[in-house]
């Protein structure tokens, strides 16, 4: 990386979090901390400050980059074994997302969270009665109903890019979401292109590059893969 880069990566701000509990109410009980970005900008997640038994379950993957607009990075952080939190879609979507994403298995996200194997696949199952597109297209996803997923996850993604503030790690996972649900529901271009949104967010990332270019292949533009 040149000088200037890593330059500018020392010199980001600190995240700012909105932080909400496993009932969907913002607290301030708890802090979050982020260490140094690496060269998308990125940055790891952790709990810094909080009672109990505290978990972080959002973003997905305990990584987030700066917003662009002004509003604070939303975060989830829940207590282990709560049950309230599986009442709350957007807390169990949270949940669901490094599943359905092939990213963890159910019995590390039971072991994290506190939660049974049983009690998280019914509250898994559930989202796809959910009102909320993100949280409907990942139970839907998760259910095998792919054509469903894809057009409720293809919703989410656009509501989170067409909002006044950007959040990186809540666009990212929405696409790599929505790219699955096109690729398995067959339409392949649509696929590539949710992909090359992920891309943007994490220009590194070799997953979602790897996934465009599956998705390219399938849809017969083998020339335009690693592109």
């Amino acid at each position: 990386m040149k000088l200037p880069g890593l330059l500018f990566l020392l010199a980001a701000p600190a995240l700012q979090f909105h932080v909400t509990d496993g009932r969907g109410k913002e607290t301030s009980s708890v802090t979050i901390e982020s260490g140094a970005p690496d060269e998308d900008g990125w940055r790891a997640l952790k709990i810094g400050k909080a009672r109990g038994d505290a978990v972080l379950v959002w973003p997905f993957d305990a990584m987030a980059k700066a917003a662009d607009g002004p509003e604070p990075v939303p975060a989830i952080v829940i207590q282990r074994s709560e049950e309230k939190a599986l009442a709350n879609k957007g807390v169990v979507a949270a949940i669901a997302t490094p599943v359905v994403l092939g990213m963890s298995n159910m019995e590390d996200v039971a072991a994290k969270t506190g939660f049974t194997t049983a009690a998280l696949t019914k509250a898994f199952a559930d989202l796809a009665a959910a009102d909320d597109a993100f949280a409907k297209g990942v139970g839907l996803l998760y259910a095998g109903k792919n054509a469903d997923a894809a057009t409720a996850l293809s919703t989410a993604l656009r509501d989170r890019q067409r909002q006044l503030t950007r959040v990186p790690s809540d666009i990212y996972p929405a696409a790599m979401l929505a790219g699955l649900a096109l690729t398995r529901a067959n339409k392949f271009d649509d696929a590539a292109v949710a992909y090359l949104t992920a891309m943007k967010q994490r220009p590194s990332d070799g997953r979602a590059a790897k996934l465009r270019d599956e998705a390219l292949v399938k849809a017969g533009k083998p020339e335009a893969a690693g592109k």
